[in-house]
């Protein structure tokens, strides 16, 4: 479609379409979605659209409609989390205090059965934060044996607590 018959369409369609737009009401600019449907259609490979008028409704109408969703998602998000709002500080209950108390006593007793390098590894990198090079050069190692002994030392912990769990 060349220029000319774009701006002719323009002149022709603009207001009716425009009227059509009013429908959704205030919550769109019928003036926006009309201009971006005209921009679309002047953007479309010339001679792929045999319906202009049909095409430019169509295009616009879905325009609105997506629009519309976008600032429902949005008035949406701003709400957040509704079941947050209704419990807004949850405390665990008495028995999963009890639960996670027991959990860090075995978790504790557990620790004091590793060998000592493999625990100051394990309380160095989860509890201090510490890199494995900062690790290694605490005790004295390579950081690929840091990396051994976080690993035994996890798998020690977790070995034991499911015994723990699976007992229970």
């Amino acid at each position: 479609m060349s220029q000319k018959d774009l701006m002719r369409l323009f002149e022709e369609m603009a207001p009716g379409l425009r009227r059509y737009l009013s429908r959704f009401g205030s919550a769109i600019s019928a003036d926006d979605v009309a201009q971006d449907a005209f921009a679309r259609l002047a953007a479309a490979k010339p001679g792929s659209i045999e319906a202009p008028r049909a095409w430019l409704f169509r295009t616009a109408h879905n325009i609105a409609l997506n629009e519309l969703k976008r600032q429902k998602i949005a008035a949406t998000d701003a709400v957040g989390d509704i079941a947050s709002l209704e419990h807004p500080c949850e405390r665990p209950s008495p028995e999963e205090v009890l639960e996670r108390t027991d959990e860090a006593e075995r978790l504790r007793a557990i620790m004091q059965l590793l060998p000592e390098r493999q625990r100051a590894a394990l309380v160095l990198f989860k509890v201090e934060g510490l890199s494995h090079k900062e690790i290694g050069q605490r005790l004295g190692v390579s950081h690929r044996t840091v990396e051994r002994y976080i690993a035994d030392a996890i798998a020690f912990c977790y070995e034991y607590l499911s015994a723990f769990r699976a007992e229970d």
